[in-house]
C-alpha cells in the first residue's frame, strides 16, 4: 500500500507541515478542528492514494504547522494558494471535513481555475456574522467564553460526539484531539468569526458526503447546502458521524472515487 509521508516546506519562513504520497489525480485534503491532517484522514488516505496524488496540509497552529500572524478567512486561502503553488500542484480536487469543508468551499469558489472539483465531508455552512460580532469575538473579554467552549467540546464527552460509535473515541484519540484544543480556540476567534470572502458559491462540480448519524452537523444542514450550490449531490452514508471516513472508510472512498470519474 502507498505510504503517506510528512515533508516540510516553508511560507515566509514560516514552517509547514504536509503529508503526501501517491500518483494520479491531485487531491487535497482539508481537516477540520478537532484534530490535524492525520487524525482526520489517515483512515482513508494510503487508500486513496492507490488512485490519488494525496495532500494533506497540517493547518496553521496544528499538528507541525506554525500560526499565521493575523489569521482571518483571507489570510487562509492566500496560505493555501500558496501551498498549492509551493507542492506545483496544478487543479486539484479539494475534499474539507467539518471547519475544513467551509474553507475548501470558499477556496473553491475563489480559485475556479485552481480547483476541478470539491467534496464537502459533514461541512460548508458559511455563517455572515455582523461586524459588531466579529469584533466582539476578538476583544480581550471573550476570551473566557472561549475558553469554555474549548473545554466542552474537547472533554472525553464532547469528542465522543463526534462519532456515530463513540467506542472509536478511545484514549488515544481524545488525547490527540486535545492537543490541538487551544490551536481550535485561535482558530475561531481568529479566522471563523472574521468577514467572510465575497465569493462564496463554488463554480465546480460539487459533492456532499454526509453521515446519517452527525450529532454536530444534522442532515437538514447537508440539504440546506446542497441547495445553496448549484448542481450539488448529496450522498448519505449510514450509521456513521460527523466523521464518516472514519466510520466507514470503504463507503467513503467508494464515492468520492466515483464523483471523480474512478
Amino acid at each position: 500500500m502507498t505510504q503517506i509521508k510528512p515533508e516540510l516546506i516553508r511560507i515566509a519562513a514560516r514552517q509547514v507541515r504536509v503529508w503526501r504520497g501517491g500518483d494520479g489525480t491531485q487531491l487535497l485534503l482539508l481537516h477540520g478542528g478537532m484534530g490535524d491532517a492525520p487524525w482526520y484522514w489517515r483512515t482513508v488516505w494510503e487508500t486513496l492514494a492507490e488512485s490519488f496524488h494525496v495532500v494533506a496540509p497540517d493547518l496553521p497552529r496544528f499538528g507541525g504547522t506554525v500560526e499565521l500572524p493575523n489569521a482571518s478567512w483571507t489570510e487562509f486561502l492566500a496560505w493555501l494558494a500558496r501551498v498549492q503553488e509551493l507542492l506545483n500542484l496544478s487543479e486539484v480536487v479539494v475534499a474539507g471535513n467539518a471547519f475544513g469543508a467551509s474553507f475548501a468551499r470558499l477556496y473553491a469558489a475563489e480559485n475556479p481555475t485552481r480547483v476541478s472539483r470539491l467534496v464537502l465531508v459533514d461541512g460548508g455552512r458559511l455563517v455572515a456574522l455582523p461586524k459588531l460580532a466579529r469584533r466582539a469575538a476578538r476583544a480581550s473579554w471573550s476570551a473566557p467564553f472561549f475558553e469554555l467552549a474549548r473545554r466542552q467540546l474537547f472533554s472525553e464527552k464532547g469528542i465522543r460526539r463526534v462519532f456515530a460509535n463513540p467506542a472509536l473515541a478511545t484514549p488515544d484519540v481524545v488525547r490527540a484531539s486535545q492537543a490541538v484544543s487551544y490551536g481550535f480556540r485561535a482558530l475561531s476567534r481568529q479566522v471563523i468569526f472574521s468577514e467572510l470572502p465575497t465569493q462564496k458559491i463554488p463554480s465546480q462540480p460539487t459533492q456532499l458526503i454526509w453521515g446519517e448519524r452527525d450529532k454536530l452537523a444534522p442532515l437538514s444542514r447537508a440539504r440546506e447546502i446542497a441547495a445553496d450550490i448549484p448542481d450539488a449531490q448529496l450522498a448519505v452514508i449510514a450509521r456513521v458521524g460527523h466523521m464518516p471516513q472514519c466510520e466507514d472508510p470503504v463507503s467513503f472512498v467508494r464515492i468520492l472515487r466515483a464523483f471523480c470519474g474512478q
